[in-house]
């Protein structure tokens, strides 16, 4: 999630819907790993953390580096690390979601097993929303997202 998470991060997560409101595209979620994870090694089980980008009945791809939902190029305001793009180095293949699902992708694209790895993660696996970055480098790092 690098440029957004850095490694050692420690993140508030709000696990409640009410208190933390409907999944929308944008948030960053922490979600249980999927039982096929085809991503190099396993990270034991944990819980991954990705940002929304897809979110129920949309449609989704790339062309070149560009994302499209449902026709339209998706704006994002500067989430994905500038270096990899807005896609990175793994296309999008053009993928319906299902009912209940998200696309989820990693803001550094180049580096990322997301959705375009594994697919759209249901809503029921989604832990929570990520709400503020607590701590960098072991010190106090106030930082909503």
């Amino acid at each position: 999630m690098v440029p957004t998470l850095q490694v050692g991060d420690r993140i508030l997560v709000v696990k409640s819907t009410i208190l933390a409101g409907s999944v929308e595209r944008g948030d960053v979620v922490v979600f249980r790993r999927p039982k096929v994870f085809p991503c190099g090694a396993d990270n034991g089980g944990q819980d991954l953390v990705k940002r929304v980008i897809g979110l129920p009945g949309e449609t989704i791809w790339s062309a070149g580096q560009t994302v499209d939902v449902d026709g339209r190029r998706l704006k994002e305001p500067g989430w994905y690390n500038a270096k990899s793009g807005e896609v990175g180095s793994t296309p999008i293949h053009r993928t319906r979601i299902p009912p209940g699902h998200y696309f989820v992708l990693g803001d550094n694209r180049t580096d990322s097993c997301d959705s375009r790895s594994f697919g759209a993660i249901p809503g029921s696996a989604i832990v929570g929303r990520v709400m503020v970055i607590v701590t960098r480098d072991g010190h106090p790092y106030l930082h909503l997202l």
